[in-house]
């Protein structure tokens, strides 16, 4: 869950992941390509990327110790996925935050995910291109969903290839304020989106349910 960091209220991971793939369902215009697959199964893998919690999930983002997320990666990772390429598409997001920290429990799982992953493109003759790539849209959607569910004011960076046939990169920048996101140069299909996710007030959280909606808006 995401505990605001301006007002008694928690997000949880299920309502984090609703803004992640509707993000990604918005993903691509004329100068950014959506990537060369299925586009439900970039969809599904997108915003299915944290898979492992719970619906109502009170393990607290940036909260955590690593034994507490390492049972929570280890079941994101493995869970069974019929669709081969959205289950890729989890397990380099998995991968990758195993990377970000530099105690053994996060070691071993990167080595373990690297490992299982590697078996996994190479079984079912995937492109790592293809995947490293997509995994740049991964970090950015979920970024500015996290962003927006810390609720106070965020900016910052990231790389992405717009072009499925060229190697240029093009950094976007991003402003998260006020339940506004904004991004430059612009990725979307749309040149406006609104919509909300549903948030509770941290007092009895999760047993008693007491919800606040958070509107938000997408707008270039």
């Amino acid at each position: 869950m995401f505990r605001s960091k301006r007002r008694q209220i928690v997000t949880p991971q299920s309502e984090h992941l609703k803004l992640v793939g509707t993000l990604a369902m918005l993903w691509g215009n004329e100068h950014f390509d959506a990537p060369p697959i299925e586009r439900h199964s970039m969809i599904a893998g997108i915003g299915l990327h944290d898979r492992g919690y719970g619906y109502l999930d009170n393990s607290p983002v940036g909260g955590m110790r690593d034994e507490e997320w390492e049972v929570i990666g280890r079941r994101g990772f493995t869970m069974p996925c019929s669709d081969i390429v959205a289950d890729t598409i989890v397990k380099y997001h998995f991968r990758r935050l195993a990377s970000s920290g530099t105690s053994e429990i996060r070691k071993a799982m990167y080595a373990d995910f690297t490992q299982m992953l590697d078996e996994q493109l190479e079984h079912h003759n995937l492109s790592r291109t293809l995947f490293d790539r997509i995994d740049r849209i991964t970090d950015l959607c979920d970024t500015l969903s996290f962003e927006f569910c810390f609720d106070v004011p965020a900016s910052g960076s990231l790389a992405i290839y717009p072009r499925n046939d060229e190697d240029k990169e093009v950094t976007l920048e991003y402003h998260v304020e006020d339940g506004e996101i904004n991004v430059s140069p612009w990725p979307f299909s749309v040149d406006e989106h609104q919509g909300y996710l549903i948030a509770y007030q941290m007092d009895g959280y999760p047993e008693r349910l007491d919800p606040v909606i958070l509107p938000y808006r997408l707008k270039k």
